[in-house]
């Protein structure tokens, strides 16, 4: 694994995001690790503030989104690179332009980490449909806002992925921190999506568990094809298969 590392953090505005990134670098890294800090411009603006980062070497930036076709234009040099999405971004198009830069940064990806707003999600069930995008990709999902929400909903909320065989962890977020930030940046995959695997680390193997090679092209997983992930599929038309919601008209007003 290298040791250039940069991690994603998706979710919608209002969600947590600031906090927990900045939980995690501070707690997370060790003392001399230099991270740097990626946020959008507009996510600042509603925020108000950068990040309450306190680690004394991680410095942070701001990026401007503007959808896939500019993607993300990102100067990153430090070893360890977080990566806020924006938070009103589509996650499809923002995981498509990320996974556009990574091929190209020198970075090796170390996790995609979905923050899950519960309270929100509970209010609106529009947003399920946006946050399966989000979980799709995520090794690690980390529940915050859960005041107001039941135990028995986020328990119904975790088996929705759970059913689904999702190997990804999911992980409580009390008063913006996480219970164990170096589990949660861990550098192993356990998203479901393929889409960052790398193709020759798969092995296929016959009813009798012997390695065998896939005979047919549909056989083959979707590691580095966008065109192959269900999120990222696109019609003749250039449109996605699967449209998410617009996040900014389902999160609550103020």
């Amino acid at each position: 694994m290298s040791e250039r590392l940069v991690y994603l953090i998706l979710g919608s505005r209002g969600g947590g995001r600031a906090s927990v990134v900045a939980d995690l670098i501070d707690f997370g890294l060790e003392r001399e690790a230099e991270s740097q800090l990626f946020v959008s411009e507009t996510d600042v603006d509603a925020w108000g503030r950068l990040p309450a980062v306190r680690h004394e070497r991680c410095g942070q930036s701001t990026y401007a989104w503007n959808g896939v076709e500019s993607g993300l234009d990102l100067e990153a040099s430090a070893k360890t690179v977080f990566v806020v999405a924006d938070g009103l971004s589509d996650p499809a198009d923002f995981v498509e332009s990320f996974f556009s830069w990574l091929g190209g940064s020198g970075y090796e990806l170390g996790r995609i980490l979905t923050v899950a707003d519960c309270l929100s999600i509970h209010g609106e069930s529009k947003l399920l449909q946006w946050y399966d995008c989000c979980i799709h990709f995520s090794d690690v999902v980390l529940l915050n806002n859960r005041h107001g929400v039941s135990n028995k909903w986020v328990e119904e909320f975790k088996d929705r992925y759970r059913k689904e065989y999702y190997p990804c962890l999911f992980e409580f977020v009390k008063k913006g921190r996480v219970a164990n930030p170096s589990l949660v940046l861990e550098p192993e995959a356990r998203r479901i999506s393929k889409l960052f695997d790398e193709a020759d680390e798969w092995v296929f193997v016959d009813e009798e568990g012997e390695e065998e090679e896939p005979d047919e092209e549909e056989d083959e997983p979707d590691a580095g094809d966008p065109d192959r992930d269900p999120f990222l599929r696109k019609l003749v038309n250039g449109k996605r298969e699967k449209v998410l919601p617009d996040v900014g008209t389902l999160l609550p007003a103020g």
